[in-house]
């Protein structure tokens, strides 16, 4: 009888213990309605694995609306670098950018909440450094260049494992301030993601910030695999290419709607980088750059390829290859950001004489280099599901995010 208690006894305090350290089961993160490229593109096998748990990612942008239920508790740190006294966390800009910011975080981290779409790294922690962007910046509000200049190093000293900047100027040049600011980042392990411009917004080639050495620049594809022409631009600057047609994103003002564009192809890769640096914390910023390149996939219809390390002028690396990305080895020579910021440096700003900036009260059209922006979104609430309304094509006009020219955006009802 003792001999048997005793057996008992062992028996509960093992069965105790086995219980006591059991961890639930967390459910894998599902694809919200109309996330067509969650399943494409194979990051609903990615989730198995990683879903970005533990990584910072930073969106200079227009501001996050943190009341909106598919990002509440998604923003863990925010500032405002537009002049106007914001927060980073009130959606600011013109009427066809001020929704950006909103959607651009819905991408990375979405929580999936009802029709909300599920972020590429939906366990990713935002950091929301709002910017003027679009038309109409009030006298307040100061060089849209050096607002981004000042998010950087703000983005960096707050922790931010990546960076992502869905905003652009339509020249491929960038001034001096920002040779320091990105190598600031990269000095600190930051990688930074950019979409390089949509043709349909008048790019002809990539636009900066894409252009600065080091940094990933992101292209459009449709959801045929293709080129999505109005939504990418051409150049050296162009690294990969991500979905950025009829791509689901949480509205400022509550509600969803369907974006297009390289704006919302960025923060996919954006997400993708912060799944590989959450499964592997120890990877560098320079590693996972050169495991999301060496992983790329050939884009469908596309004849051209990178050669020795030179991407193609259209598409780059190729097509995002998440799943392939994470499973990468790290490719024996790993070029260095830092470095290569450091080269160009060398080279182009020899000899040329330092220019000051002037900053003036001036309207947004005086200031250079200009950009365009869609016109005023026209939204409808009338029916339960994703409905477009084509957008215009503003012109004389400042900063710009390259959402989508000819962007579709349609509110619904959740």
């Amino acid at each position: 009888m003792r001999a048997a208690a005793r057996l008992l006894a062992v028996t509960a305090v093992v069965l105790g213990l086995v219980v006591g350290t059991t961890q639930p089961v967390m459910a894998a993160p599902k694809a919200g309605p109309g996330q067509w490229f969650i399943k494409d593109y194979g990051i609903d096998k990615v989730w198995k694995k990683s879903t970005g748990k533990g990584v910072k990612v930073a969106v200079i942008d227009s501001g996050v609306n943190t009341d909106h239920e598919d990002l509440k508790g998604v923003v863990k740190k925010s500032k405002d670098f537009s002049g106007l006294g914001k927060d980073g966390k009130t959606p600011i800009g013109g009427k066809t950018t001020i929704h950006h910011g909103t959607a651009v975080a819905g991408v990375i981290a979405g929580k999936g909440v009802g029709a909300g779409p599920t972020g590429v790294a939906p366990d990713a922690e935002i950091l929301s450094a709002s910017m003027w962007l679009g038309p109409d910046r009030p006298k307040e509000s100061g060089s849209t260049r050096e607002q981004a200049d000042k998010a950087i190093r703000w983005a960096v000293d707050s922790g931010a494992k990546v960076i992502n900047m869905s905003l652009g100027w339509d020249d491929p040049g960038w001034p001096e301030s920002w040779d320091e600011s990105f190598a600031y980042a990269y000095k600190k392990d930051v990688l930074i993601v950019a979409c390089v411009g949509n043709a349909s917004q008048g790019a002809t080639q990539a636009w900066s910030p894409s252009t600065v050495p080091g940094v990933i620049g992101v292209g459009g594809l449709g959801k045929n695999g293709k080129v999505l022409e109005d939504s990418t631009a051409p150049g050296t600057a162009v690294d990969l290419m991500g979905p950025a047609e009829d791509i689901p994103i949480p509205y400022y003002s509550g509600g969803y709607a369907e974006g297009q564009g390289c704006s919302f192809a960025s923060p996919v890769v954006s997400g993708v980088a912060a799944l590989i640096r959450s499964e592997n914390p120890d990877l560098s910023a320079d590693e996972v750059r050169a495991k999301l390149q060496s992983s790329a996939k050939p884009v469908d219809g596309h004849k051209g390829v990178s050669k020795k390390g030179k991407p193609d002028p259209i598409v780059g690396f190729g097509r995002v290859d998440p799943r392939a990305a994470v499973k990468a080895k790290v490719p024996k020579d790993v070029s260095s950001a830092e470095d290569e910021l450091a080269d160009w440096v060398k080279m182009h700003r020899r000899g040329e004489e330092k220019a000051e900036e002037t900053e003036t009260a001036a309207p947004d059209e005086t200031e250079n280099p200009k950009a365009l922006a869609p016109t005023d979104i026209v939204a409808t609430q009338s029916t339960p599901i994703l409905g477009f309304a084509a957008l215009g094509v503003g012109a004389l006009i400042v900063l710009v995010l390259l959402i989508a020219s000819i962007v579709s955006f349609a509110r619904r009802r959740r």
